[in-house]
């Protein structure tokens, strides 16, 4: 017999918990994880009350839990899927008809469809191409919207906004503006042991490349420019960062897939003296660092967009048009 959604999710903190992807201090929301596994409030609360009784968390003087029998300082950073997707199938919660799963794969298309010029999406052909409701297909686009890849043109039909040079240059002058401030921000809260983690992954990654997957250097990237931003601890900014995020999602969705990993170290360096700067708590040189690594990025990332604007090959789906 299958697992019930909550025995799952349990399975999947806990192991999450064990294995130290979820470290000892992190702050645990109700609603950041419901969100995360596409499910309701109410067997969020259940499990995190399950693993309370284990010992395996713990209350504490704020919102939420953390992570360890006993309370430390805690850790505030948005949980996301690169969390649990690091122990592979162990961590998923199956469900046909979750959103996440059909997101994911809808995200790849847009964003890919964006490179390629300026798409109409149809939101019931998309409900039709996945057999699912329409409340489904209407809170994936609206995951869409949130992070600056599609737009409301109609009642039933969104645009994908267009991923070109001169955009993708406006999103990257975006992040030079607050990311290198949001962790200047972090370099003095961020818990030591957390930059640690974060750079043995790097190392560990570097030592390994290129034979290393996609979505590896996906969830590096996102260990700095969204774990680590996030501690910023100013949520306006972080939540206006959240529009340049289709300058990641091309990588994410490009490099290992559509297009072959660089021949060189695509990004370990740069993130390295980051996060060693962050470490030594000096956090202009760590802003400095970011907005170098940053100005030199964008080259790189021109370079891919217009490869494979002009040589890609994309199958589009049906509903887009």
């Amino acid at each position: 017999m299958s697992q019930s959604l909550k025995d799952q999710l349990y399975e999947a903190l806990k192991r999450s918990i064990n294995s130290g992807h979820l470290e000892s201090g992190l702050v645990l929301l109700e609603g950041n994880i419901a969100e995360i596994f596409g499910m309701s409030r109410s067997p969020v609360r259940q499990t995190l009350g399950r693993l309370h009784d284990e010992q395996l968390i713990c209350r504490f003087d704020g919102r939420g839990y953390l992570v360890g029998a006993t309370a430390v300082e805690p850790i505030r950073r948005n949980l996301t899927t690169a969390d649990f997707s690091a122990l592979g199938e162990d961590a998923k919660i199956e469900r046909t008809d979750t959103w996440r799963a059909i997101a994911d794969v809808v995200e790849h298309d847009v964003v890919l469809s964006s490179m390629k010029g300026r798409f109409e999406l149809n939101e019931l052909q998309l409900a039709r191409k996945y057999s699912v409701s329409r409340t489904i297909t209407h809170r994936i686009l609206l995951y869409l919207q949130s992070i600056g890849v599609v737009e409301k043109v109609k009642y039933t039909s969104w645009s994908i906004v267009p991923l070109d040079n001169d955009r993708l240059h406006n999103l990257y002058e975006a992040r030079r503006q607050l990311e290198p401030f949001m962790i200047a921000r972090a370099t003095q809260i961020m818990p030591e042991q957390q930059i640690s983690h974060f750079i043995e992954k790097l190392e560990q990654t570097a030592a390994k490349y290129p034979n290393v997957a996609g979505a590896t250097l996906d969830e590096l990237e996102s260990d700095l420019h969204y774990r680590t931003v996030s501690m910023g601890g100013n949520q306006e900014i972080f939540d206006m960062l959240r529009r340049t995020h289709p300058v990641l999602l091309m990588s994410k969705h490009l490099l290992g897939s559509s297009m072959a990993l660089p021949d060189k170290d695509p990004f370990f360096h740069d993130h390295l003296k980051i996060f060693d700067r962050m470490r030594h708590k000096e956090g202009e040189q760590a802003s400095q660092a970011l907005s170098a690594h940053l100005a030199g990025s964008e080259a790189k990332v021109q370079e891919r967009l217009s490869d494979f604007r002009d040589h890609g090959v994309l199958d589009i789906p049906d509903y887009l048009r």
